[in-house]
C-alpha cells in the first residue's frame, strides 16, 4: 500500500507511466491504483467525492476486479493473481462474515508520476467474502505466468471492453464511503 501523500511522486524509481490500473492486495488492504495522464480538475474531484462501484470476475488463475467512478470513469478492469507480488507467502484476506473490506484508491498523473488524489472506500460483506474466497483460492492453485498471461489473453479476445465482461460478473455492487 503506497503511504505516498497528495503531491509526492508515487515511486522515486519512475517518473512516467502508461495509462494501466495496478491492484494488488497487501497489509490488510486493497489497493487500486489509477494512472491516468494529465487527469482534469473535474476528474480529480469526482475521483474523491463521486460513488464507486466494484464487480468481480473470476476465471482462476485469474481474478478481473471491474469498478467504475460515476460520471468520471466508465466500466474498467484489472487482471490479479496473488503470485503476482514479488513475497514469499501469497498475502490472503481474511475478513470474517459480514465484515467490509477497505480499499484505498489513488490516482497517479501518468505523465509525470505525482499522486493527484486518494480516497478509501468499503465493500460490501458479499464483495469482500467474494475477494477472500477467490483470493483463497488462488493461494491454492499452482501458478505459471505464462499460463495466467494467457488466461488474461483469452478473455480480452471474449470480452472486448469492460462493460461486456461485466454481464458475465460473478458480483456487483456499489461501494460503501470511508471519506
Amino acid at each position: 500500500m503506497s503511504t505516498r501523500q497528495i503531491g509526492e511522486v508515487y515511486s522515486p524509481d519512475h517518473t512516467e507511466y502508461s495509462e494501466a490500473t495496478q491492484y494488488s492486495y497487501h497489509d490488510g488492504v486493497h489497493d487500486l491504483v489509477l494512472f491516468w495522464t494529465n487527469p482534469s480538475a473535474d476528474e480529480i474531484a469526482g475521483f474523491r467525492s463521486q460513488p464507486v462501484e466494484f464487480a468481480l470476475y473470476v476465471q482462476q488463475p485469474v481474478l478481473f476486479l471491474l469498478f467504475r467512478i460515476v460520471e468520471v470513469c466508465e466500466w474498467s478492469d484489472v487482471a490479479y493473481n496473488v503470485h503476482l507480488l514479488r513475497n514469499e507467502q501469497p498475502a490472503i484476506p481474511n475478513e470474517p462474515p459480514g465484515d467490509h473490506a477497505r480499499v484505498q484508491m489513488t490516482l497517479v498523473d501518468a505523465s509525470n508520476g505525482i499522486v493527484r488524489a486518494k480516497r478509501v472506500v468499503g465493500m460490501g460483506p458479499s464483495m469482500t467474502q467474494a475477494m477472500r474466497h477467490s483470493l483463497q483460492e488462488q493461494a491454492t492453485l499452482p501458478f505459471s505466468r505464462f499460463d495466467y498471461e494467457a488466461l488474461v489473453q483469452q478473455a480480452y479476445a471474449r470480452y472486448p471492453d469492460s462493460d461486456a465482461m461485466l454481464k458475465d460478473a460473478w458480483l456487483a455492487e456499489s461501494a460503501e464511503s470511508e471519506n
